[in-house]
């Protein structure tokens, strides 16, 4: 049986105390682990409770993380998005479709406004927010081909460091699942989200 509320007595009061979310991730993974996986006796129902048990844990290390982590991205995705407007209405070579897809990139900016305060929204706000703007960036990509060579060039030198910095985070997000051969040199995703103790936006 796992616990929801832990009673406490302070000063001769009785307190009702909520557990930590991380807490209460590791309570279910110990008794999938010391309750329910010695009682299991056939193989893949042990196999599967182990997966189930590794995913509680690596919840518990990232839960206390997952807002900062879709703020951070959609921060980077309105940088890049907003530099690919500038460089793509600044140009007169640049195709109608593309010009299209620019459209859509300022209408979005309509409602999560890229100098908004981001983080009082709701996390299925800025997460929703995230996936349009990843499906933004997919039509510019797609669109690489009908773009002149020099302002293709121009567009791939703003993907690549923002391409690397998601690669970086995402591998480091996962590590705690082992399934990176290199996970081992990947670097911690508290140290890729927080500088002095404060979100890494970056701001320029």
């Amino acid at each position: 049986m796992i616990e929801t509320r832990t009673l406490k007595i302070i000063n001769g009061k009785t307190c009702v105390m909520s557990p930590e979310i991380e807490q209460f991730l590791s309570g279910m993974k110990k008794t999938i682990e010391d309750v329910v996986m010695p009682n299991l006796s056939d193989r893949f129902a042990q196999e599967q409770a182990s997966i189930v048990a590794a995913s509680l844990g690596f919840l518990g290390l990232i839960q206390d993380k997952t807002f900062h982590y879709e703020l951070l991205e959609n921060q980077e995705y309105k940088r890049v998005l907003t530099d690919i407007n500038e460089l793509l209405s600044n140009t007169f070579s640049a195709p109608a479709a593309i010009i299209e897809t620019t459209t859509k990139v300022t209408d979005h900016f309509d409602t999560d406004k890229v100098d908004d305060p981001t983080y009082l929204r709701p996390y299925k706000f800025i997460r929703g927010s995230n996936e349009a703007m990843k499906e933004l960036l997919c039509e510019f990509i797609q669109q690489q081909a009908e773009m002149p060579t020099e302002l293709r060039t121009a567009f791939e030198a703003l993907m690549k460091p923002f391409f690397k910095s998601i690669e970086l985070r995402e591998r480091s997000w996962v590590k705690a699942l082992g399934f990176d051969p290199e996970a081992e040199q990947q670097a911690d995703i508290a140290d890729l989200l927080y500088k002095d103790g404060l979100l890494n936006i970056g701001k320029r």
